[in-house]
């Protein structure tokens, strides 16, 4: 169920992982361009960087693109031709079953999606989104719906839940981190198994809704600008390899970007060793 974000079209650097765990991981993530329409429709140039590697993609798809749009005019279908044009791409480029990461994270604030006070248009603007995709002859997409960990403020987040019928996975994205202060490795997992929207809920919405989970970004924490990590954290790698055994997990997608990344022996030895060892 391993799979590596290493960032943009980066399929060389996904390498390192499967040295580590001793064979190729299953799937590989990528976003598409969010920078305007033509950018989202047109994923050409991230199949031609992808084409022949053998991986399992996950696309994360914007709902929107940076600016000049919005979910309540999405609901309405105005955008549909996007998502239709994105569709036929995919599926000629042999990217036809391919997992669908849409408007992930838009329980937060900082992507133009953010969905919080807009849950029924970003409801109906989801359903318009898959309709459209699955319009396209040849199209076999799984859809993951995905908000972020904790209760950012947005109310109940089903609430947000498109429904069974336009959903296959649900996932939820886990770092090792938390604001203002940390409170060590064991704690700090145990806040993330029971807090509101935490492990624990997303293992009971997934159950109740019959759904596959994910942990679609998953990483070690980094300190700045109000946020303390774990930093070399063996034992969130290990509880998590516990979790995702125990649990209806369809992947789990290591974050190999930036700081303090997932694997890496040079600044995280231990986890990089559990990681080797659990996975």
């Amino acid at each position: 169920m391993l799979g590596v974000y290493a960032g943009p079209a980066s399929a060389s650097l996904i390498t390192r992982t499967n040295t580590l765990v001793g064979h190729q991981v299953r799937y590989a993530m990528d976003f598409l361009d969010g920078t305007s329409w033509a950018t989202i429709s047109d994923p050409s140039w991230f199949l031609s960087q992808w084409q022949g590697t053998g991986y399992q993609m996950i696309w994360g798809v914007p709902m929107l693109p940076n600016s000049g749009a919005s979910l309540d005019v999405g609901a309405t279908g105005a955008y549909n031709q996007y998502f239709e044009t994105l569709s036929a791409a995919l599926v000629a480029g042999g990217q036809g079953s391919s997992i669908i990461r849409l408007g992930w994270e838009f329980n937060g604030g900082w992507f133009p999606w953010a969905a919080k006070g807009h849950a029924a248009s970003f409801v109906a603007y989801w359903r318009q989104i898959v309709d459209s995709m699955r319009s396209v002859p040849g199209a076999n997409f799984k859809f993951e719906w995905n908000p972020t960990r904790s209760d950012l403020g947005v109310g109940d987040l089903a609430n947000y839940y498109p429904g069974d019928a336009y959903v296959a996975i649900v996932g939820l994205d886990v770092y090792d981190t938390e604001w203002g202060s940390y409170p060590g490795a064991v704690a700090e997992w145990h806040r993330m198994l029971t807090q509101s929207y935490g492990l624990d809920w997303l293992a009971s919405f997934g159950a109740a809704h019959g759904k596959r989970l994910a942990i679609p970004e998953w990483g070690l924490g980094w300190s700045g600008n109000g946020m303390f990590g774990g930093g070399d954290n063996a034992y969130f790698v290990q509880q998590m390899a516990n979790w995702v055994n125990s649990n209806n997990v369809a992947n789990v997608i290591a974050w190999q970007y930036g700081s303090n990344q997932l694997p890496d022996a040079s600044q995280a030895p231990n986890a990089t060793a559990a990681l080797a060892q659990d996975f």
